[in-house]
Order: structure tokens, then sequence, then C-alpha cells
């Protein structure tokens, strides 16, 4: 029975390590995921040993360990898996709103996302904000756009590496379509109001 070599999945645990610091992920469900591990493999590594059991530190002190272990490794980490593991919490009723729009803001700080995607966390944040302090708009508009945006991700998985590419080129062409959209949108509205506009001698 084969072994499982830390090294050989650094992905897999920066992203669990920027799950765990986002919140994103529980203590318990890496406790968990580390089980496994140790269950399965004839010798498990002493990093899988001593996450399995970690159930009386704090989420903190868990962190900590994993950060210690991959010696503060400055790596892009990248955000999409998260965002699919996200979405699946949300649809699942895991997590209210309020703790979605919260998290997703604080996965900004913790992966890497390009500019159009660090737009729409931007954006979402903002307007939850401002519909939850009744500036403009409705928390249910905030909800389908929270929604949408996700949803993109939903096959993303940690675990399913070898069918990132994939799934990148099918979020690359989303964000693009919609950014298109948008475009479109905002010169439409910027037609419509300058048709409204009456020319300065026309005032009277």
């Amino acid at each position: 029975m084969s072994s499982t070599n830390p090294k050989d999945i650094l992905t897999t645990l920066h992203l669990i390590r920027a799950g765990l610091a986002s919140g994103l992920l529980s203590k318990e469900e890496v406790i968990d995921w580390a089980d496994k591990i140790v269950t399965k493999d004839e010798h498990p590594d002493i990093l899988f040993i001593d996450l399995a059991m970690s159930s009386r530190k704090n989420t903190g002190d868990v962190l900590h360990y994993i950060n210690d272990y991959l010696n503060f490794e400055s790596m892009a980490v990248q955000g999409r898996p998260l965002l699919g593991l996200l979405f699946n919490r949300f649809e699942k009723g895991q997590i209210s709103l309020d703790q979605a729009v919260t998290k997703l803001f604080r996965l900004k700080f913790e992966a890497v996302f390009n500019e159009r995607e660090v737009g729409y966390i931007y954006s979402i944040d903002n307007d939850y904000d401002c519909a939850k302090d009744g500036i403009y708009g409705s928390l249910l508009s905030v909800q389908q756009d929270l929604v949408k945006f996700l949803s993109w991700y939903k096959d993303f998985s940690i675990d399913n590496y070898e069918e990132w590419d994939k799934f990148n080129k099918i979020v690359d062409l989303k964000l693009e379509e919609d950014y298109q959209l948008q475009l479109q949108k905002s010169e439409k509205y910027r037609r419509d109001k300058k048709g409204k506009t009456k020319p300065w001698w026309k005032f009277w």
C-alpha cells in the first residue's frame, strides 16, 4: 500500500491553508481530511498524523502548523477551486448570504484571481453593504449576482487538479461573455441617457 507524500500534494496543502485562513474550511474538516489519509496510508506522514490529532488545538494553531510545514513558502494559490467550494456551501444552505459574501471577500487576500474576478468580488461586496444599509439595491439582487458568479466555478474542487485546465477555459469564456454583455448594457445606457438630454437651445 502506497503512502501519501505531502511534497506531492503541495497545491492541495496550499488550498487547504487558504481555505482555513479565509474561514471557508473549518478545523474539523481539515482534521477529517487528514484522518482519511492516515487511515488509508500504510505509513502515514507525520504531517497528517499531527493534523488528524489536532482536535484540542484551535484553528489558529492548526493554521500555524500548516504554515510552518510549508515554511511560509510563497505560492500563487489559484482561487477558483475555493470559489467552487464556496458555491456548493451556499447552494446547500450551509452558510448564509452574509457569511458567503464575507468569505468571498476574505478569499481575495488568500488566493489569486484575475482582474475581472477581483472586480466581481469587490462589486458583490460593495452591493451587499449598500443593500444591507438601505442605500440602494436589494439583498435578493446581490444573492442572484453571487450565485451567478460562483456557479461558474461549481465544477472545481480541491481534489480534481487534473481537470482544472479544462474548467479554466470554460470559466475564462464565461467571464469574457459576461464582460462583453456588461459593456453592451453600459453603452446602451449611455446612448439612452444622451438621447434624453435636450440641447441647451431647446431648454425653453
